[in-house]
């Protein structure tokens, strides 16, 4: 039997990204001045005032060095960057040159790249002066080097991290919210859920302010009928008193096990934040089984990209049994750009 690969607590990856550029004025005038010196000399950038902020990666400054004639990078002007970084995190570094048509040359890239304390990191061999020189115009518009350095980083983050982002601080609010919600006082409308019509009583000022479908569908129905009555057919009761509890208390216990259907309800009432915890559920919650179904979803509704690639790597890493399935087999017809991405994921991972 095929072992299925699966993460109880998964974790999620947040990208940070930032690109700076240094304009460095006159470069023929220091290379000169420090050609033919017998020990390296630097320049420094600083970007305090101007550079993007980000709680997480920021770069201090850059270093130019022009090595001595002596050193065993002669003739290569070697680069250093000190990043600030406050929480532990994988960097990805890009340096590069940008030419006289902004294009990048040069490129170095740097994967992988794990700095746990502020410290400098150093590219020894960067550029060739004399690489620089062979197309000045091109390299050197108006006698100025330009440098780019293009940091992505990476920061693990847990599922609960996000459900906890995703509440708000208002506590007592929610306290008395939730007395209302259960208790249903002072509710002044029923919503007739589902074929059977089940009756939940609910309070038309808290749902029409937290949603604006809410708000057309009282507008309509009780425009045309009149009463306290409002008939939502579509509906599953038990997924209703779900969305209820979601916008009474901003919660919802035990979201896993209407995770799928919930998630449609709330796309329909607009309510970002539960759609974003019913996305984090289902990634929760995928199996082999469900794991196309899932990812269909996310598709349609799109999801948070994040919440995507994690189901969409849960298929490449279990691909020999979900393409077993009849739903991976229904791609070819239903939705053969999907196919496509899962395919392209499959073929990264070999």
């Amino acid at each position: 039997m095929e072992e299925l690969k699966v993460i109880q607590d998964y974790m999620l990856v947040e990208k940070q990204q930032l690109i700076y550029k240094w304009r460095i004025l006159d470069f023929t005038s220091l290379i000169r001045l420090y050609s033919y010196s017998k020990e390296t000399n630097t320049i420094q950038s600083n970007f305090r005032d101007y550079a993007e902020d980000s709680q997480d990666h920021k770069v201090r400054y850059l270093k130019l060095n022009f090595n001595s004639r002596d050193s065993a990078n002669k003739g290569w002007i070697s680069l250093s960057l000190s990043p600030h970084i406050k929480r532990h995190a994988d960097v990805k570094y890009s340096v590069y040159i940008l030419d006289n048509l902004h294009k990048k040359q040069f490129i170095q890239k740097f994967e992988n790249v794990v700095l746990k304390n502020p410290q400098e990191f150093r590219v020894p061999n960067f550029v060739e002066t004399s690489k620089l020189f062979e197309m000045k115009d091109k390299f050197l518009p108006s006698n100025t080097l330009t440098i780019g350095v293009k940091i992505i980083g990476f920061v693990n983050t847990s599922s609960k991290q996000i459900e906890s982002q995703l509440k708000t601080p208002k506590k007592q609010l929610i306290r008395e919210l939730k007395y209302i919600f259960v208790t249903k006082a002072g509710s002044d409308v029923d919503l007739l859920v589902g074929d059977k019509k089940v009756k939940i009583p609910a309070h038309k000022l808290i749902l029409t302010t937290c949603s604006p479908v809410f708000a057309a569908e009282f507008a309509h129905q009780l425009k045309i009928k009149g009463g306290n009555k409002i008939t939502l057919p579509d509906m599953d009761p038990e997924v209703c008193d779900r969305l209820l509890e979601y916008i009474y208390t901003d919660t919802v216990i035990e979201i896993d096990e209407v995770g799928e259907r919930l998630y449609e309800e709330a796309v329909k009432h607009q309510l970002l934040a539960l759609k974003e915890l019913c996305e984090d559920s289902l990634c929760r919650s995928v199996t082999v089984e469900n794991a196309v179904r899932y990812l269909v979803l996310l598709n349609r509704h799109h999801a948070d990209k994040k919440f995507y690639d994690h189901i969409l790597q849960f298929i490449a890493v279990n691909s020999k049994a979900i393409i077993a399935t009849s739903e991976f087999k229904n791609l070819e017809k239903s939705d053969p750009g999907l196919l496509l991405s899962i395919i392209t994921m499959i073929s990264s991972l070999d």
